[in-house]
């Protein structure tokens, strides 16, 4: 009898969590889409606080730009999983860019440098110029508190994943995007 119970509320916890990806929202450009170029009041580093161009420099790279626009404990998990994987990659030429969007442009920027300063979350960060609609062209969902895209050199979309609630489960699936461009990682990653 229990080992039916124990079957069944694994099984309805699997269903819970299917049908919840399911109510994903749409968000960002579509794959086979150009991802295009657009500004980022940069937060961290030297050059914080200048406005860039953020796509067009980095041509002839992939990238993995990650648009957040709440933070919370789950999501802060993933977002520290995909930096971390990110800079791992970087001599293979992958480009991480992490984009707030928020009205609150100064306080994303200043939550992005308590990121990078005591976090280690040391990726490229900023807030998007446009509020909390993020870029121009990019149709970024406000349902979406993080929307991830993985670009090929000539960035075109290869992968979005859109989440109402991110989490650390959520990574497989971006790994799965990199290794594909890049091939497998040359080192052992949890």
């Amino acid at each position: 009898m229990r080992t039916i119970s124990a079957f069944t509320l694994v099984f309805c916890l699997v269903l819970v969590s299917r049908i919840s990806r399911a109510d994903d929202p749409v968000s960002g450009p579509k794959v086979g889409e150009a991802a295009g170029a657009f500004e980022m009041e940069l937060a961290i580093g030297d050059d914080a606080g200048k406005k860039v161009d953020t796509i067009k420099p980095l041509k002839d790279k992939p990238v993995l730009v990650i648009f957040i626009s709440e933070m919370n404990r789950p999501g802060f998990g993933l977002l520290k999983m995909l930096d971390k994987y990110g800079r791992l990659r970087q001599p293979e030429g992958l480009e991480v860019l992490i984009v707030r969007v928020s009205d609150d442009a100064a306080g994303a920027a200043k939550h992005a440098k308590i990121l990078y300063d005591l976090y280690d979350v040391k990726s490229t960060a900023g807030v998007a110029v446009g509020g909390k609609a993020g870029p121009k062209d990019y149709n970024l969902s406000e349902e979406a508190q993080m929307t991830v895209l993985l670009v090929d050199k000539e960035h075109k979309v290869l992968m979005n994943m859109a989440r109402r609630a991110p989490d650390r489960q959520d990574f497989d699936e971006v790994r799965k995007s990199i290794d594909k461009l890049l091939g497998p990682s040359p080192v052992p990653f949890p």
